[in-house]
C-alpha cells in the first residue's frame, strides 16, 4: 500500500495509459456496482492512511467555498469578508474558492481550523459519491490523494484488470 504522495509520485507516470485502458473497462460495469466497490473499499483504506503526515490535498488543491465560508474563514483570520474575499478567494465563472496553495490554514501537516474547515475539505477525497466512474475530480484526485490512489489500484485487482501483461 502507498501512504505519502512521495511513494506515489514514480509511479503516476506509468500509470497514465494503464488508466485510460481502466477507464474503458470500467464501462463494463453498472455505474451501481462501481460506486459501491469504491465506497467499501474506501472505507477498508482510509483508516490505514495517516492525512496529518501528508496533507497533499492542502497543499495541492483549491477547495470550493460557500459564501458563508468565506465569512467564516475572514472572521477567523480576523479580516473583514469583503477584504478577505478580495485578497484570498477565487471565483472560476461557477464558484468561489481558496486561491492559496498551500493553504494559509495548513500548520505542519495539519488543518489550524479543522473543526470550522469548508465541506469541499470535510469531504475530501469525494469517495462518497454516486456514479464516481464518471468523475473527472476521481482521476485527478488519483494523483494528490493516497487514498484515492489505493483505492483505485484496489479497484483494479477487485475488478480482475490486467493491462501489459
Amino acid at each position: 500500500m502507498v501512504k505519502s504522495p512521495e511513494e506515489m509520485q514514480p509511479l503516476l507516470a506509468s500509470k497514465n495509459i494503464e488508466n485510460m485502458f481502466f477507464k474503458k473497462h470500467l464501462r463494463n460495469f453498472k455505474s451501481e456496482y462501481i460506486d459501491k466497490s469504491i465506497h467499501a473499499l474506501s472505507e477498508q483504506i482510509t483508516p490505514k492512511i495517516d492525512c496529518t503526515t501528508c496533507a497533499n490535498c492542502c497543499k495541492k488543491l483549491e477547495p470550493g467555498l460557500e459564501e458563508q465560508e468565506v465569512i467564516t474563514l475572514a472572521n477567523l483570520k480576523n479580516i473583514e469578508p469583503h477584504i478577505f474575499k478580495h485578497q484570498f478567494v477565487g471565483f472560476d465563472g461557477d464558484a468561489n474558492y481558496l486561491k492559496t496553495k498551500p493553504c494559509m490554514f495548513l500548520n505542519d501537516c495539519k488543518c489550524s481550523i479543522y473543526q470550522q474547515r469548508p465541506n469541499a475539505c470535510s469531504g475530501y477525497p469525494h469517495l462518497d459519491a454516486k456514479d464516481m466512474k464518471y468523475k473527472r475530480s476521481l482521476w485527478s484526485n488519483y494523483t494528490i490523494c493516497p487514498i484515492v490512489f489505493n483505492v483505485i489500484e484496489e479497484l483494479k485487482s477487485e475488478l480482475k484488470f490486467t493491462y501489459g501483461s
